[in-house]
């Protein structure tokens, strides 16, 4: 009888590759947005093309490769969860099917909010046409994501017994909702008391130990560029994308990771 897990890949390998890619990503940027290296950081203030000329605003800003690898695992893990859905309607497992099924409702509802921004649309194109003031954007954006987290907390409530089967799964699972949970409640509450300026600044300031005059001269002139174009500035973006968009990345790799891992633990009970 063949193996249920048909991805052919192993739930560690996929923890691993995440933190490969974040690490990998983290070291190129320092290196190159902090000591120019090879004078690639020189290369993207002369290019047409990156009007922000860093490495890491390209590689964690929105539709960049961090935010690619997000759609990626999150795709698969509606694949995997829809998988796991339709081998327990034939073992005949009512709670798996459930679980599962609303897990891969919860992934479809993840892409169309990483790749849409429907959160942003119910913002900008409704509450702020009545109310300007920022908390009542904070306010909509909460009441969004505790509307999807409904999913998973009625899941994870209703149908323990599922994820409970195999503690490993759990632990994955529970370490993929708490990555996302973090960037759900920072990015709803980005805008109280200007947190995210104030934390991006931690950052800023950090970095300009290591690049100097020559770097803060950088961050001068691509903030001078986003604000004239109405855009957000350099120590709002290292928390938006750096930070945000990293947990992000892992919630979503440890998801899929669950799920597979789960699939591990079907195949080891056969």
């Amino acid at each position: 009888m063949g193996k249920l897990n048909r991805f052919k890949v192993k739930s560690y390998q996929i923890i691993i590759f995440v933190f490969i890619i974040l690490l990998a990503f983290y070291i190129s940027s320092f290196l190159v947005d902090l000591y120019n290296f090879h004078g690639i950081r020189d290369w993207m203030v002369d290019h047409d093309g990156f009007n922000i000329p860093f490495l890491w605003n390209y590689l964690f800003s929105e539709g960049g490769p961090v935010e690619i690898f997000q759609w990626l695992f999150i795709g698969l893990f509606m694949m995997t969860s829809s998988y796991i859905a339709g081998i327990s309607v034939t073992n005949d497992k009512k709670s798996g099917v459930k679980f599962w099924f609303l897990f891969a409702i919860l992934a479809v509802l993840m892409i169309m909010e990483d790749a849409g921004n429907v959160r942003h649309f119910l913002t900008v194109r409704g509450v702020l046409l009545f109310r300007d003031e920022m908390i009542y954007r904070s306010i909509t954006e909460l009441t969004y994501f505790g509307l999807m987290a409904l999913i998973p907390v009625y899941a994870l409530i209703r149908y323990r017994e599922v994820i409970l089967e195999d503690k490993k799964t759990a632990l994955i699972m529970f370490f993929g909702c708490t990555f996302y949970g973090l960037a759900v409640a920072m990015s709803g509450t980005r805008d109280i008391r200007f947190w995210y300026q104030t934390a991006g600044n931690i950052i800023y300031e950090w970095s300009l130990e290591f690049g100097g005059d020559e770097l803060l001269a950088l961050y001068e002139n691509a903030d001078h560029f986003l604000a004239e174009g109405g855009y957000i500035s350099i120590r709002y973006r290292f928390m938006d994308f750096l930070v945000e968009e990293s947990l992000e990345l892992l919630g979503a790799a440890f998801l899929w990771a669950s799920s597979i891992s789960y699939l591990e633990f079907l195949d080891d009970n056969r």
